[in-house]
């Protein structure tokens, strides 16, 4: 349980989180106005989630939406979760195992997912698609192509801005490209 690997070597990039690791929930709880256990659970209805699915959380920070995950696939499933930040990995690791829940927390980044091909049933990216540098996200939708299973899917949650470099409209041409090759 709280399986974590936070020796793996991650170039550090824009938009990491780590320094904010031991405040991240606290954050959460304020840009929530206290109502985050609320979206994690809408976030799991959207991302459909069913019992027994393997599951990869990209950008997991503190792993509560992994957690949450969890709960909905049950013991039969798999929960996987991985942070470019060891600092999050760490404070992932220390909730899964002080709450006994069966998830594992890596080290990992978008731009190299640490796990076989056609291996996961859905994978989550919650506020995160939008943190990272354009190379990094050009090169994680070949990844996620790669570790999702035939008729697997992959759920974007991020938020809404009038900057047009955070237009959702501009990764559906990327999307298609990536996930029309299977």
């Amino acid at each position: 349980m709280g399986d974590a690997n936070t020796s793996q070597s991650v170039q550090k990039q824009e938009g990491q989180m780590g320094r904010y690791a031991h405040f991240y929930d606290l954050i959460m709880v304020l840009l929530t106005l206290g109502r985050e256990k609320k979206l994690r659970q809408d976030e799991i209805k959207l991302a459909q989630l069913k019992p027994g699915d393997k599951v990869l959380e990209i950008g997991c920070g503190t792993g509560t939406l992994s957690l949450a995950a969890k709960v909905q696939v049950g013991s039969s499933g798999e929960v996987v979760g991985i942070d470019i930040a060891p600092e999050m990995v760490a404070v992932a690791s220390h909730k899964t195992t002080r709450k006994g829940v069966d998830v594992t927390f890596q080290v990992g980044s978008i731009a190299g997912i640490p796990f076989p091909d056609n291996r996961f049933d859905v994978v989550m990216c919650s506020f995160m698609i939008f943190h990272m540098p354009e190379d990094v996200r050009k090169k994680g939708f070949p990844e996620i192509h790669r570790v999702l299973k035939s008729g697997g899917h992959l759920f974007i949650l991020d938020g809404a801005s009038s900057d047009k470099r955070y237009d959702m409209r501009e990764l559906v041409p990327v999307l298609k490209r990536t996930f029309s090759q299977r």
